[in-house]
């Protein structure tokens, strides 16, 4: 019985058909690859050792998936960029990295280009999430329920993005940054910091973030005395007289703002002006 098989553990080199799934002939499957009930996968698919394909789930033929990968129930990788001006025949491709893991009903399209759709490692795309075509995302990237990332956005390594939010074509969210949930994002979003609100405004540095991710408080602090006082980033990545080291961070910093951009950078949320006495 197929529930007696998926018990034998995920050392089991070989691979799993449920009795309903429909896998194609042309589809390239690695050990201990496990496809569930009524789940398609196509000519052309390429499955790395160990990947699930869930039930119902469809896996398209211009899909290539990294071992490990976990593919949720209604899942869909490799679709069709839901662009007007892209011709169907055009071959290409979305590949998600090792590791990753899509929840249920999530999407991710293939690109319109040369360039594949592509996840890093370790990414988790909760339920119900898009990836829209020529995305780029980042080692240990979330995607949190129900968002969506328009077409070709850049997310940096193990950026969060919140429940609900919407991303628009072409922006790109930094390194170890956080989008609030229910978070319309225009705009660039700056490494290390977190952004909030419809429209989107930069609300300070994700400590939450760094913290988890090794990054000493003396750089954070650093990095938050750059932060502290400035409304333009302009301002806030020059060095100035005085100031201590951010190690890693400004570096980064620079980097990002130093990149090709269409959309400029999210701006920084006014800062409540301080009580007066009476």
């Amino acid at each position: 019985m197929w529930q007696d098989a998926e018990q034998r553990g995920d050392d089991d080199p070989a691979v799993l058909i449920h009795p309903s799934a429909c896998v194609a002939p042309g589809a390239v499957l690695g050990a201990g690859v496990r496809v569930g009930p009524f789940a398609v996968v196509e000519e052309g698919a390429e499955l790395g050792d160990g990947v699930r394909v869930r039930a119902h789930a469809v896996v398209h033929g211009s899909a290539t998936l990294g071992a490990g990968v976990v593919v949720g129930v209604h899942a869909v990788v490799g679709g069709d960029p839901q662009d007007l001006r892209f011709d169907a025949r055009v071959a290409t491709r979305a590949v998600l990295g090792p590791g990753t893991v899509l929840g249920e009903g999530a999407t991710v399209h293939r690109s319109t280009g040369r360039e594949p759709t592509r996840t890093g490692s370790d990414c988790l795309l909760m339920g119900n999430t898009h990836v829209g075509h020529d995305c780029v995302l980042g080692d240990g990237v979330v995607v949190s329920q129900l968002s969506a990332l328009g077409g070709h956005v850049r997310v940096g390594d193990h950026a969060v993005i919140g429940g609900g939010s919407g991303v628009v074509q072409w922006v790109r969210v930094g390194r170890l940054a956080m989008v609030g949930a229910m978070t319309k994002v225009e705009r660039d979003v700056l490494p290390f910091t977190v952004v909030d609100g419809v429209p989107a405004r930069q609300r300070g540095l994700n400590h939450v973030g760094m913290r988890r991710h090794g990054i000493p408080a003396a750089e954070q602090n650093a990095l938050r005395r750059h932060f502290d006082g400035f409304t333009g980033f302009a301002d806030f990545t020059a060095a100035r007289p005085g100031m201590p080291d951010a190690g890693e961070l400004m570096p980064d910093l620079r980097a990002f703002l130093a990149g090709p951009s269409r959309r400029g950078t999210t701006p920084v949320a006014p800062r409540p002006r301080p009580a007066r006495d009476a």
